[in-house]
């Protein structure tokens, strides 16, 4: 059950109203199994839980949404020195295709950031 998947990154406010249902529905049956209450903040159309992201990395295959990381951006105090950072949350991978390295596909992207 497993076929080519593709990774786009995006910023949150390109994603359309259609986007966050299929988001909200790959969370729901994603972070399910773990428990209800890890469902819950994906009822309806919300495709974030806690703080949205800003920037997307969404792989999809035939089957739909495959794979999901969401990106904030967050300065830390290294010192004297406000340092930029990117958090990294929302990670999920469709049960299915668990253990077959997708996340590490990402890594074609790591240069490819959409402009700021």
């Amino acid at each position: 059950m497993c076929s080519e998947v593709r990774w786009k990154l995006c910023w949150e406010n390109e994603l359309q109203v259609a986007d966050h249902v299929e988001l909200a529905e790959f969370f729901r049956k994603t972070y399910g199994p773990t428990g209800e209450f890890n469902a819950k903040p994906f009822e309806g159309s919300r495709s974030w839980a806690g703080a949205r992201p800003e920037l997307r990395a969404i792989a999809h295959d035939s089957y739909g949404v495959a794979a999901h990381m969401g990106v904030l951006r967050r300065f830390i105090k290294v010192g004297a020195v406000d340092l930029l950072v990117a958090e990294l949350g929302l990670y999920g991978v469709r049960p299915e295709l668990e253990r077959l390295g997708i996340g590490h596909s990402i890594r074609v992207h790591q240069d490819a950031a959409p402009a700021t």
